[in-house]
């Protein structure tokens, strides 16, 4: 495509049916995930029929996802690195496939051609008075797949915001684009549970001042930073955030002046949220948006002080092994970041990493923290790395502690209608001997 200045860009614009026709037979298609799904090109991609063996690799999709329908199997095959909603029931009927990979190493995947791309599919800004593009809302693999891949189909957004950082793609770089003037797929606040409530009030009573702060999607990480407002200059370094982090900015507790890595910027790999977060960081030049193999470095990460992460879990065993990924046999998500930042923080200077979940499951019935971890669950953070567990019931530290230790200080803040349940079990495992 050649290069057009912003006020023709769209002469070159055809439709999402003409931009995914070049798309051949057993290529491999990378398709920028999050809020960015170029859904207008996802939904062209899946009524080509005449497509065979395409292989599309992801991280967590919104939107429709029609490619993983039944009638579409031997024409695409989905390949998630961290797998969403969408997926879920394709990857356990075995139509799609799932890489247990950490965040941090999926740019590498793409750049070292271990994972060859032969085209990314992804979601973009107009075009700039220099002809560049931006990522937008999701950078985190997207960039290593705009330079890998051999070529590069767009949907051009005007509502996309336009995000500061290692986000650009020159406009002339496409091989085909379609313009849309669309809204992002949005992802609201969960309500609170009283559970939930005061797993956000032990976890904020971790988080000192001039704290720097990681944390996923969800109820919890929503509660927690409810709970922060009156903290001071705390910083912004995690792989994602939501809305909730635009109500501690305007509160005046984030000013990330004390971080070593980009002062006085929030860093981040992606936003999931509502519009308002597109609006906070559209043109903002201070939230910067980096790959995910920047954001979720070790090295990088344990740079700054005081760093909380703040994680969740599915099951947690009685000797601290976290399975976050899986229930049972049953892919429920992925590694994600989670490992990257539990020791990133471990290494940082007043770290606290944070393992934070409701002591139940399935309404009361079932207990997360169990004796065993259940037949296939994936262990996400090892026992060797998990340091603070939470629940509604306590906060309770197992860095240093002996498999004994472990087991009681997590029966303690079990559910209590589980504990005796626990204790027998924890009596009868090999290792431990008697409780108290």
């Amino acid at each position: 495509m050649s290069s057009r200045t912003p006020r023709t860009w769209s002469d070159s614009a055809v439709s999402a049916d003409e931009a995914v026709a070049h798309v051949a037979s057993g290529m491999n298609v990378f398709l920028h995930g999050g809020c960015a799904t170029p859904t207008p090109l996802v939904e062209a991609l899946a009524r080509r029929h005449d497509l065979e063996g395409v292989t599309l690799y992801h991280l967590h999709t919104m939107g429709p996802a029609p490619f993983v329908a039944p009638e579409h199997e031997g024409r695409f095959r989905s390949v998630s690195l961290f797998t969403g909603p969408p997926v879920r029931k394709a990857v356990e009927e075995g139509r799609a496939d799932f890489v247990p990979v950490f965040l941090s190493d999926v740019p590498g995947l793409f750049a070292s051609g271990r994972i060859r791309l032969d085209a990314a599919l992804l979601q973009l800004t107009p075009p700039d008075a220099h002809g560049l593009c931006s990522l937008g809302v999701s950078v985190d693999a997207a960039r290593a797949a705009a330079d890998a891949a051999t070529m590069v189909i767009a949907e051009v957004n005007a509502r996309m915001p336009r995000t500061h950082g290692n986000c650009v793609v020159p406009f002339a770089s496409l091989r085909a684009c379609v313009a849309t003037d669309r809204p992002l797929h949005e992802h609201a606040s969960e309500p609170e549970t009283e559970a939930v409530a005061r797993i956000g009030e032990l976890v904020a009573g971790l988080v000192e001042d001039r704290a720097t702060l990681q944390m996923g999607i969800g109820a919890i990480p929503d509660a927690v930073l409810a709970r922060l407002k009156e903290k001071r200059d705390l910083g912004i370094h995690t792989e994602m955030f939501s809305d909730r982090v635009v109500d501690l900015v305007e509160a005046g507790a984030v000013t990330n002046r004390y971080k070593a890595v980009h002062p006085g910027r929030s860093v981040t790999s992606f936003v999931i949220g509502t519009r308002r977060l597109f609006d906070f960081v559209d043109d903002n030049p201070l939230v910067e948006f980096h790959p995910c193999d920047r954001t979720n470095d070790t090295a990088m990460i344990r740079r700054n002080d005081r760093v909380v992460a703040i994680n969740s879990a599915l099951q947690v065993d009685l000797t601290g092994q976290v399975c976050a990924d899986s229930i049972g046999h049953r892919i429920f998500s992925g590694i994600g970041g989670q490992m990257d930042f539990i020791h990133g923080a471990a290494l940082s200077k007043g770290g606290r990493p944070v393992i934070a979940f409701p002591s139940t499951a399935a309404n009361g019935t079932v207990s997360r923290i169990v004796p065993e971890l259940a037949t296939g669950a994936g262990v996400v953070t090892t026992r060797g790395h998990v340091h603070w567990v939470v629940t509604e019931h306590g906060a309770v530290n197992l860095f240093g502690r002996t498999l004994r230790e472990r087991g009681e200080l997590l029966i303690s803040i079990a559910h209590p209608d589980f504990r005796a349940e626990l204790e027998r079990a924890f009596r009868g495992l090999r290792h431990y001997g008697p409780v108290g």
